[in-house]
């Protein structure tokens, strides 16, 4: 009788003239036909006379695919095919848009950042903020003419959040509060009539910085009088009250 059901459901399935429907139809004539055949074994039938007694209550097979294929009219089947390739078609055009305004160039190299990342070196201090862990450590010391000294501040992001794209997530900015064994280091500042520098202790940004999806790193520079010892770093406005201590060693 399985047999004789395919060939049923074949028949049924010839009336309807949208052809995309008819392995679903199939799906749930089979699904029904199963279900009634349980039915009646849960009765104690026969298997056989089960079979035979759920396929003939399924009906005759050109009047239910005529019945069918009312509901799945051609037109309404290509209407639905036309609206979803329609919404593919939308849906690609608004990714291409995205990466377009986005930048592809910045998607790169978030990219490139994360694959060629560099974990921070064991000694490096470390704090636990809200959405990722921020590293420091100590880098390259150059001198001067006329006694000042350059001295370098490594940073490191990981943040725990993929969605979180950009270091400003969590952490507020990467303008951190920066201070050694002599205060608070100010940002040079630049008298807005002369254009000329004031001579102060001052940190920048080297420009040196890789943004990732999820890790950043960024190196500061510290220009101060003399040979740096240790700086630490902190974000008062976090809420947060945390500070990373760097520490260079002392010239032999």
């Amino acid at each position: 009788m399985r047999d004789a059901f395919q060939i049923w459901v074949d028949a049924v399935c010839e009336q309807v003239r949208f052809q995309p429907d008819r392995k679903g139809i199939a799906r749930e004539l089979r699904v029904h036909y199963e279900d009634h055949v349980r039915d009646l074994l849960r009765l104690g039938r026969d298997p056989a006379l089960a079979e035979e007694r759920a396929l003939e209550a399924m009906g005759n097979a050109q009047e239910v695919g005529r019945a069918l294929d009312n509901v799945h009219k051609p037109w309404l089947g290509w209407l639905w095919e036309a609206s979803r390739a329609l919404a593919l078609a939308l849906t690609v055009l608004a990714l291409v848009t995205l990466l377009w305004t986005a930048g592809l160039d910045s998607l790169v190299e978030r990219t490139i950042a994360e694959l060629t990342w560099e974990e921070p070196p064991a000694p490096a201090a470390r704090v636990e903020l809200e959405h990722g862990t921020l590293y420091a450590a100590p880098g390259d010391v150059t001198q001067e003419p006329g006694g000042r000294t350059r001295a370098e501040i490594r940073l490191w992001l990981q943040m725990r959040d993929p969605l979180g794209t950009d270091p400003y997530y969590g952490i507020k900015n990467w303008f951190f509060t920066y201070r050694d064994e002599h205060g608070e280091l100010s940002v040079q500042e630049t008298d807005p009539l002369t254009r000329t520098a004031a001579a102060s202790r001052y940190w920048r940004n080297t420009g040196v910085t890789r943004t990732g999806w999820t890790r950043h790193s960024q190196t500061v520079e510290l220009v101060l009088d003399g040979p740096p010892r240790w700086a630490e770093v902190s974000y008062p406005l976090s809420g947060q009250d945390w500070a990373l201590r760097v520490e260079w060693e002392a010239e032999s």
